[in-house]
């Protein structure tokens, strides 16, 4: 052998090494990194598994006039805490509206029991954190926990509780990322109802508070689920959103329907979803008539119906007051409406209960507190 060829060989010789010994600390570091996931989420279980539970089972249970995000939420959360040894059942408060049961339809769930009354019981809550808008008999329930995206409502303990709330477009999409947090898996079923949750929660990804993590939970979800065309199953949602079939007016109006309070005035909000605005302006006018029988069957200072048009970019909400104090209040916090038609103030630019109507009420309301 000649030096030349020694020369690369030993040159050979000393890349091979070098290459090895790459292979192996990129081996040892994806290790690494495994190793220290596993103790995060080990971690993450354990403040969960910590939950100061009196009697059990834990209800897993959402908000009244129960929504898709609402119900699914439970179902799922419900899922991920019996996975890690806590006995928890999914509730609902009241009969889903026919979005939610196609949902759970499509992935083949059975709806929850409704729970009648909370006193007494174990309960996590989800996608809500208000006494008002809770089942019947909250305010002397063992409350263990509180999973949500909105603000901070009413709910209070003087224990310690698992609290999880994020600026984020679904509850559902939080316990997604629970899911992944916990290194739990999930179920195919489960995926697909988490998936349409988001789905409807975002309004297929066009409403204001959609999140990039929205958006990535659902592709993972749909993955899952085995949803290949997730732009077709929100259009499915969205048209059942839209249906009323079989419903009275005030059934309408109470679908989706929640509670508030500020500075010691309560207040209500139903929504009602419409195709465009001939349809939104028929739907106004009902509610209207439907609000008078309908306040008598809450116990509400001030009541509203939204009627709400979201098709692509177009986003407009036709809001209806009861007559009086609902009216004044409306128009003395919210005086920059486009157009009032004699029955309802409408928004061009939309008045989402979630991102702009309760944030703006609430203020006023604080700002000048009824005497």
């Amino acid at each position: 052998m000649n030096n030349g060829t020694k020369v690369f060989s030993s040159l050979l010789l000393v890349a091979c090494l070098a290459a090895g010994g790459f292979v192996a600390g990129k081996s040892a570091g994806r290790a690494q990194v495994i190793k220290e996931n596993d103790a995060l989420q080990a971690a993450n279980r354990s403040s969960v598994e910590n939950m100061i539970v009196e009697d059990g089972p834990v209800y897993v249970i959402g908000h009244k006039s129960p929504d898709s995000d609402t119900v699914c939420t439970a179902i799922a959360y419900a899922r991920l805490l019996n996975l890690l040894g806590i006995e928890a059942e999914a509730r609902i408060t009241e009969d889903v509206n026919n979005e939610t049961a196609f949902i759970l339809s499509e992935a083949g769930v059975e709806v929850p029991p409704v729970l009648e009354d909370a006193s007494g019981e174990d309960i996590f809550l989800v996608d809500h954190s208000e006494y008002a808008q809770s089942a019947e008999g909250m305010k002397d329930a063992h409350i263990v926990g509180v999973l949500d995206h909105h603000g901070v409502g009413s709910v209070n303990t003087g224990h310690q509780l698992v609290y999880e709330a994020r600026p984020i477009g679904a509850t559902a999409t939080i316990v997604w990322l629970d899911y992944q947090n916990y290194g739990l898996e999930i179920y195919k079923s489960t995926a697909h109802i988490l998936l349409g949750a988001i789905l409807s929660d975002t309004n297929g990804f066009t409403g204001s508070t959609t999140t990039d993590a929205d958006k990535q939970a659902a592709a993972d979800l749909a993955e899952i689920a085995g949803v290949t065309d997730v732009e077709e199953f929100a259009k499915k949602i969205h048209l059942e959103a839209l249906s009323y079939e079989g419903m009275s007016d005030e059934e309408i109006l109470f679908h989706d329907y929640k509670e508030y309070e500020a500075s010691g005035v309560t207040y209500g909000i139903g929504l009602v979803n419409a195709y465009d605005e001939e349809v939104a302006a028929d739907l106004a006018a009902r509610m209207k008539a439907a609000m008078t029988d309908g306040a008598k069957k809450v116990d509400v200072d001030m009541l509203y119906a939204s009627v709400g048009i979201r098709e692509g970019d177009v986003k407009i909400d036709y809001i209806v007051p009861l007559n009086g104090r609902s009216e004044e209040t409306f128009k003395a916090a919210f005086p920059n409406y486009d157009e009032y038609n004699g029955t309802a103030y409408i928004f061009r630019s939309g008045l989402g209960r979630k991102t702009k109507f309760v944030p703006g009420m609430t203020d006023f309301l604080v700002a000048h507190p009824h005497e």
